[in-house]
C-alpha cells in the first residue's frame, strides 16, 4: 500500500525525465520507502502513459535480454503487448520488482545506448542486493543514473499533515529564538511525527488520524516484512547467508539505535568475521545504517574514515520504536528524546535526517569522531559537511558546559561551528577553546572562539537544507 503524499525526491525525478539526455533510472532505497508509488506519481504529474512491468511475473521479453541488440525490440514489444501506440516521449517504463530478473540491470546499459528517447525506471524491494551483486561482476556503470529514496523526514511529514505548518517552517531562519507558543505546536507536531516515523504508510495512516495502535501494527507488520525476507538474502547476495544470523544482527540495531559493539559481542557464538559479513549485506539492503569515525576537520570527511571505529543505527526511528517497544503515551509525553532510551533514539532521528537530506544522487555517508582514552571515550555523535565547513552535532541536553566530548574535539582540531540539538528553544553562545601544550599549559597560539548554535530536534531538516 502506497501514499499519496508529496515527496521532495518528487523535483529530482521530474528534472530527470524532462532532460533529452537522460540515462535509465535506478530508484534506490530500502522496502516500504515508497518507490512504486513515487514512480506512479511522477507519471501522474507528468501526464505520462505509465507502463508498469512486475518482474515477479513471467514475460515474453525476458529471454530477449541475452541480446543486447534487441533493446528497443524489447521496449516496442512491452508496448505492443499492453496496447499503447503513444510515442517515446509520451511514455514512462517501470520495471518494478527488479531484483527478480538477475539480466535487467545489467542490460539497462543497452537501452541507453539503444533507446535513449525512452524514459526507463528500475526499482524493487530488494534490488539493492542484486545491484550489489551485479557491480560486483559487470554492471551497467557509467549508463545509468542513481536515485536514492530515503522515509520521509519530519519536512515531509509537514508537508503531508499540516500545510500551514509547513509553511510556516519553510520561512525559519536561525539568528533568533522562535516564539515559544511556535515552539510548543513545533514540539508537539515533532512528537507525532515520532510514533508514525517516515515509511509512507505509517505517515499516511497518521494524517488519516488512524488511531496511535493501528499505526503501531502497521509498523510492526513492516517490520515482520523485513524479517520474513531475510531468508531470500541468500540468493539475492550470492553468498551464503545464515538466515537467524540476519534477525539477530537487525535485531541487535533496532533495539538498540546508535549500537557501537564489535562485531563478536552483536552475536556472541559467531566469529566477527562472518558478523561482519551478515551486516555489511543487512547495510546493503538499506535496513540498517554504519556511521564511521572521522578526524577530519575539512572536506571531505572519507579522507580519515576509521572502518573499525562505527556506530549502527536502523532505518525508520518509528520502526525502533515499535520494536523497542516503547509506550506510545510515553513517545507523546516525552519532553526531551535525548533522555529516551539513553539518547539512542535521538541519534537514530538525526542520522536518518543526514542521510535522507543528502543530494538525491548520492547515498548520504554518516560520521562521527571518538577519542578513546584511558579515562574514558570521548565521543561527538555527528560530522557533516555543510557550505564546505564541516559541522560537530551533538544531541545533549543540559548547559554546554557539560558537553566535555564536544570541547575534547575543538581543542584536537579547530572548528568554527558547532550544533547542539535538543528539546529546547533556539540559542547561540561563544565557546572559548584554549587548548593546552604538553606542559599542561594555555598554548594562546591555539586559542580561538567556536560559535554553538542550540536548535530543537524538529529544526534539523532546516538547517541541513538551508
Amino acid at each position: 500500500m502506497g501514499c499519496n503524499v508529496k515527496r521532495t525526491m518528487m523535483n529530482h525525478l521530474i528534472e530527470w525525465a524532462n532532460r533529452t539526455n537522460r540515462k535509465p533510472l535506478v530508484l534506490r532505497g530500502a522496502r516500504q520507502v515508497g518507490k512504486t508509488t513515487l514512480v506512479r506519481m511522477l507519471a501522474s504529474e507528468l501526464g505520462l502513459t505509465l507502463v508498469e512491468i512486475n518482474l515477479e511475473d513471467s514475460h515474453s521479453f525476458e529471454s530477449m535480454l541475452k541480446d543486447r541488440s534487441k533493446a528497443r525490440d524489447v521496449l516496442e514489444l512491452i508496448l505492443l503487448e499492453h496496447g499503447i501506440s503513444e510515442s517515446p516521449e509520451n511514455v514512462i517504463f517501470f520495471f518494478d520488482e527488479a531484483q527478480e530478473s538477475v539480466d535487467l540491470y545489467p542490460y539497462l546499459r543497452y537501452f541507453y545506448e539503444l533507446a535513449p528517447e525512452y524514459k526507463i525506471i528500475a526499482s524493487g524491494s530488494l534490488f539493492e542486493l542484486e545491484i550489489h551483486r551485479s557491480e560486483s561482476a559487470q554492471g551497467p556503470t557509467g549508463r545509468v543514473e542513481y536515485a536514492y529514496l530515503e522515509p520521509m523526514t519530519f519536512s515531509e511529514y509537514l508537508e503531508a499533515s499540516n500545510q500551514v505548518a509547513y509553511n510556516r517552517y519553510q520561512q525559519i531562519g536561525f539568528d533568533e529564538p522562535l516564539p515559544e507558543s511556535l515552539h510548543s505546536v513545533y514540539s508537539k507536531l515533532f512528537r507525532e511525527y515520532l510514533v508514525s516515523g517516515g515509511l509512507p504508510e505509517v505517515v499516511q495512516a497518521s494524517v488519516n488520524k488512524e488511531s496511535p495502535r493501528r499505526i503501531d501494527q502497521i509498523k510492526s507488520d513492516i517490520l515482520r516484512g523485513y524479517i520474513e525476507d531475510l531468508p531470500k538474502y541468500s540468493e539475492l547476495a550470492g553468498v551464503k547467508l545464515n538466515p537467524k544470523l540476519l534477525e539477530r544482527v537487525m535485531k541487535s540495531v533496532y533495539g538498540k539505535p546508535s549500537n557501537s559493539l564489535s562485531y563478536s559481542k552483536i552475536a556472541e557464538g559467531f566469529r566477527a568475521e562472518v558478523v561482519r559479513q551478515h551486516m555489511d549485506v543487512l547495510r546493503d539492503a538499506k535496513i540498517i545504517r554504519m556511521s564511521f569515525h572521522s578526524g577530519e576537520n575539512t572536506p571531505p570527511l572519507s579522507t580519515s574514515v576509521n572502518l573499525k571505529s562505527y556506530k549502527l543505527f536502523g532505518l525508520d526511528i518509528g520502526l525502533c520504536y515499535t520494536f523497542m517497544g516503547v509506550p506510545l503515551t510515553q513517545v507523546y509525553s516525552s519532553k526531551d528524546i535525548n533522555s529516551d532510551c539513553n539518547g539512542d533514539i535521538a541519534e537514530q532521528y538525526i542520522a536518518q535526517s543526514i542521510q535522507a537530506n543528502s543530494l538525491p544522487y548520492k547515498t548520504g555517508s554518516l560520521h562521527h569522531w571518538e577519542n578513546p582514552s584511558r579515562t574514558g571515550k570521548a565521543e561527538v555523535d555527528f560530522l557533516v559537511e555543510r557550505n564546505g565547513v564541516v559541522i560537530p552535532i551533538e544531541c545533549k541536553s543540559g548547559k554546554s558546559g557539560k558537553m566535555k566530548s564536544l570541547r575534547v574535539m575543538l581543542e584536537s582540531k579547530k572548528y568554527t561551528q558547532a550544533v547542539r540539538v535538543y528539546s529546547e528553544n533556539i540559542e547561540f553562545e561563544d565557546i572559548r577553546i584554549e587548548p593546552k601544550n604538553k606542559a599542561g599549559d594555555i598554548d594562546e597560539s591555539r586559542v580561538y572562539t567556536c560559535r554553538l548554535l542550540s536548535i530543537p530536534h524538529y529544526l534539523i531538516d532546516r538547517y541541513l537544507t538551508k
